[in-house]
C-alpha cells in the first residue's frame, strides 16, 4: 500500500483527531482549567469529577481555618444554623415527637362556613327511687346562622324539640311524657373593640300534648351586655326572663377569665371552670365543673282531666368531659349531683319534695 495513498490518510485522520482531543483534555485538567475557560469554543465539555452515589452515614465536618476567606455558600447561611452545637451536628438526624410538633396549639374554629352551623342531640338520665320521680330527657336542635348584616354580627336561629319521660310511684299524679317545641333566635352584636350585646328570644310550646291550652305557649327572653377589659378578662351583666312558675326573672352577672389552657366563668346563674388536658389536629379535649338550674314548666292534663301547670325544679352540680372539634362540633359526657328537687302543681296545689339523686348526660354536636 502506498504511503501517500488516499485510503491511508482517511484511515489515519480519525486516530490523530482522537489523540489530539485526549491530550488537550489531559492538559486542561492538569492546569486546573475547564473547557469553559478555554478560548476555543469548539472544545468538548469536560466531565465532572467522580461523585459518591451513596453519601457517608455521617456528614463530614472538617476544621475550618479561621483566617480563610468566607466562601459564598457560607456567607448566606443564617447565623442560627451556623451556630448549631457540634453534638447536634453529629446526630443522625433531628427528630420531634408528637408533643413538640403540637407545642403551639392550633385555634379551632367555633363556626362553620354556610348557613347550617350545628345539629345537636343529647340525652339526660336522672335516677328515681321510692317516692322520687325519675326522668329521661332527649333533646335535638338544628342551628342556622345568617349574616346580620355581616358574619361578625350574626343572627342565629335554633329550632328544637325535646321529650321528657317520667317514671314514679303510682301515688303521684304525674304525666308519663312531657314535650318541648321551641324556636330560639339570638343576635350577637359587637359595638366596638370592647363592648358587645347578646339578645335572645324564644317562642316555645311546653305541654303533655293531651289538651290545647294557651298556657302551654310560653315565651322567654335574654339580654346581656359584655365588656372586654383585655384579652383575658371579660365582664358581663344582663337579665333573663324564664317565664317559669318557680323562676320568672333572674339577673345575669359575672366575670370570665380566659387563659391559654383553662377558663373560669364566675357567672350567675351558670358558673363553670374548664381546663384543656389534650389536643391534636382538629380537636381539643377538656374537662370541666359547672352548675346549672334544671327543670321547667309545662301545661298538662291531670288525672281528673283538668288542666294545670306542672313545674319541676332542681339544682345541678356537674363534672364533664368533652371533645371539641374544628367548626363548633363536640361530643361530651357528664356526671352530676341533683339536689333541691321539687315537683309542684299550680291550680290544684300539690308539692312533692324529692330526695337528692344523680344524673348522667351525654351528647353529640355536629
Amino acid at each position: 500500500m502506498h504511503l501517500f495513498s488516499l485510503r491511508f490518510w482517511l484511515a489515519i485522520f480519525p486516530l490523530c483527531l482522537a489523540t489530539e482531543t485526549v491530550c488537550a483534555q489531559y492538559a486542561a485538567w492538569g492546569d486546573g482549567q475547564t473547557a469553559t475557560e478555554s478560548n476555543n469554543p469548539y472544545e468538548p465539555v469536560q466531565p465532572l469529577p467522580p461523585t459518591d452515589v451513596f453519601p457517608p452515614k455521617y456528614p463530614l465536618y472538617e476544621p475550618v481555618d479561621p483566617t480563610a476567606a468566607v466562601t459564598r455558600t457560607a456567607a448566606v447561611i443564617p447565623p442560627e444554623l451556623d451556630e448549631m452545637p457540634y453534638d447536634m451536628q453529629m446526630e443522625e438526624g433531628l427528630t420531634l415527637n408528637e408533643d413538640e410538633i403540637f407545642s403551639s396549639r392550633p385555634v379551632l374554629a367555633t363556626s362553620k362556613p354556610g348557613i347550617l352551623q350545628a345539629v345537636t342531640t343529647d340525652s339526660t338520665w336522672i335516677a328515681g327511687s321510692g317516692d322520687n320521680i325519675g326522668m329521661t330527657d332527649v333533646l335535638g336542635t338544628i342551628t342556622l346562622g345568617f349574616p346580620a348584616p355581616t358574619i361578625d354580627s350574626p343572627l342565629i336561629v335554633t329550632p328544637g324539640f325535646g321529650m321528657h319521660f317520667l317514671v314514679g310511684p303510682a301515688s303521684v299524679d304525674a304525666p308519663p311524657t312531657l314535650y318541648d317545641a321551641f324556636l330560639t333566635t339570638r343576635y350577637i352584636r359587637p359595638i366596638n373593640d370592647r363592648w358587645g350585646v347578646i339578645l335572645s328570644g324564644t317562642a316555645g310550646y311546653y305541654s303533655d300534648f293531651q289538651q290545647q291550652n294557651s298556657d302551654a305557649f310560653r315565651p322567654s327572653a335574654m339580654a346581656i351586655a359584655t365588656y372586654n377589659w383585655n384579652k383575658n378578662w371579660q365582664f358581663l351583666g344582663g337579665v333573663v326572663w324564664l317565664n317559669r312558675d318557680d323562676f320568672n326573672i333572674l339577673p345575669i352577672a359575672g366575670v370570665v377569665w380566659t387563659g391559654e389552657r383553662r377558663k373560669l366563668e364566675l357567672t350567675f346563674p351558670r358558673p363553670r371552670y374548664s381546663q384543656l388536658w389534650d389536643y391534636g389536629p382538629g380537636y381539643e379535649d377538656w374537662w370541666y365543673i359547672t352548675g346549672e338550674l334544671g327543670g321547667g314548666t309545662w301545661s298538662v292534663q291531670r288525672a281528673d282531666e283538668t288542666n294545670d301547670l306542672l313545674t319541676i325544679s332542681d339544682y345541678r352540680a356537674i363534672v364533664g368531659f368533652e371533645r371539641r372539634r374544628d367548626g363548633g362540633g363536640k361530643s361530651f359526657i357528664e356526671f352530676g349531683y341533683v339536689f333541691g328537687r321539687q315537683f309542684e302543681y299550680r291550680n290544684q296545689p300539690f308539692t312533692l319534695d324529692m330526695n337528692d339523686t344523680v344524673l348522667i348526660r351525654s351528647g353529640w354536636w355536629f
